[in-house]
């Protein structure tokens, strides 16, 4: 199936979706100052008078002969949405910084997927030109298979005030990684950190780094059993005692200035992984709706 470059513009019950054709032969898209040969445009109303009911109205946009650029500041310069986000293929398509902070609005959010195998020089300088053109005022950044490059990493990355990271990485990572974490909440796919590194990331958290961090998800591999009795090594964790009954088990960590930490420990797959969610708590540690998680 061929897929157009498109865009949905989202307001309450009204969608309006632009699809481009780039030629009558499925020529692909190679950059984004590629001019249509046609925009499909399509209306969709979500009526609730009688339950969801969605009604589309479909027509098409004479071609001006404008570029793909060009179409999409002339949209968002009539719809002037709140908020805009934006997903990325890497691919064909050639990306420029400049080229993408002149003709893109600024973004909220930006998810760039690479599915290829083997990424080449190419992939990663597409990847790397679109983050740094817009990292300067995102806040959500998800990135799917990306080839990340030592001058431009996980950890250049979790520097950035960001809300949310969201990365779905095929090597395994170093704790090196996440010691410059800026975000409020995080999340690591895939890869696999060790109880060790796990054990230390908790240790610097309670003695005051990561103040801005909220919410961390991470996958760790558990070589042994014996391996459960480093993972709050030294921390005076409290344990909520049986808790499997609850979808896995329940520890709390204090830091320096007295912030309780929620951590929610699953196990997973085979070999045994051990699915680990941190939450930094809102309620006093004193409070009975501490162990609420």
């Amino acid at each position: 199936m061929q897929v157009w470059p498109d865009i949905y513009l989202d307001f309450g019950n009204v969608t309006e979706l632009f699809e481009w054709k780039m030629s009558e032969y499925f020529k692909e898209m190679k950059s984004i100052d590629d001019i249509p040969v046609k925009v499909n445009v399509s209306t969709a109303i979500r009526s609730q008078e009688f339950g969801p009911i969605f009604t589309n109205t479909s027509f098409n946009w004479s071609n001006q002969k404008k570029s793909i650029g060009e179409c999409i500041q002339r949209i968002c310069s009539i719809f002037r949405c709140e908020s805009y986000e934006a997903d990325f293929y890497i691919d064909t398509i050639k990306f420029d910084i400049q080229s993408l902070r002149n003709m893109f609005p600024k973004l909220r959010r930006i998810d760039i997927n690479c599915f290829k195998a083997e990424p080449n020089e190419q992939d990663i300088q597409n990847a790397q030109n679109i983050l740094r053109a817009f990292l300067p005022h995102v806040e959500n950044v998800l990135l799917h298979g990306v080839p990340l490059q030592e001058n431009l990493s996980i950890q250049h990355i979790g520097m950035e005030n960001l809300k949310y990271l969201d990365v779905y990485y095929r090597h395994n990572p170093k704790l090196d990684d996440l010691l410059t974490l800026n975000v409020e909440s995080c999340r690591i796919r895939i890869t696999k950190f060790s109880v060790r590194d796990v054990n230390r990331f908790f240790k610097l958290w309670t003695k005051g780094s990561f103040p801005k961090l909220q919410s961390l998800n991470i996958l760790v591999r558990l070589e042994n059993v014996s391996d459960w009795n480093n993972l709050f090594k030294g921390l005076n964790a409290e344990d909520a005692g049986d808790s499997e009954g609850l979808g896995g088990k329940r520890y709390l960590i204090e830091n320096t200035r007295g912030v309780c930490a929620q951590v929610r420990i699953q196990t997973v797959g085979r070999p045994v992984h051990l699915n680990i969610h941190f939450n930094v708590s809102q309620v006093q540690r004193s409070s009975p709706q501490i162990w609420d998680f």
